[in-house]
């Protein structure tokens, strides 16, 4: 590429960055409020009155759903569904909390031999 073109993407990167860090410093002032995150389902029109939710990180169709009232309402159960703490997080927080306190202890019973 030519040096022109280098400097100017230089530029924007530098620009970019900089409305990136503005922007959560914004965001960090007391009283203001982020934006609300993007749906996890996405609800598109899949044809005759048919309708495919789809889960937006991975692109797979989650399920469809005819008459468009139908299919948001469902993605909405969806979504909230997906906010519940389920069985998998409480497995995964109980594990952290195990490694955490036996490392604790571990480090308790080697300074504590020591003595």
């Amino acid at each position: 590429m030519h040096q022109s073109i280098f400097q100017r993407r230089a530029i924007l990167e530098g620009l970019r960055e900089r409305a990136r860090q503005a922007t959560a410093d914004f965001y960090q002032k007391p009283g203001v409020m982020p934006p609300p995150l993007a749906p996890l389902i996405v609800v598109k029109p899949s044809g005759n009155n048919t309708f495919a939710l789809i889960n937006r990180a991975t692109g797979v169709v989650v399920a469809e759903r005819f008459g468009h009232n139908n299919a948001t309402s469902h993605a909405r159960a969806l979504e909230a569904k997906a906010k519940q703490f389920d069985v998998k997080q409480l497995g995964r927080a109980l594990s952290i909390w195990a490694l955490r306190i036996g490392a604790i202890l571990t480090v308790f019973a080697f300074f504590g031999s020591h003595v």
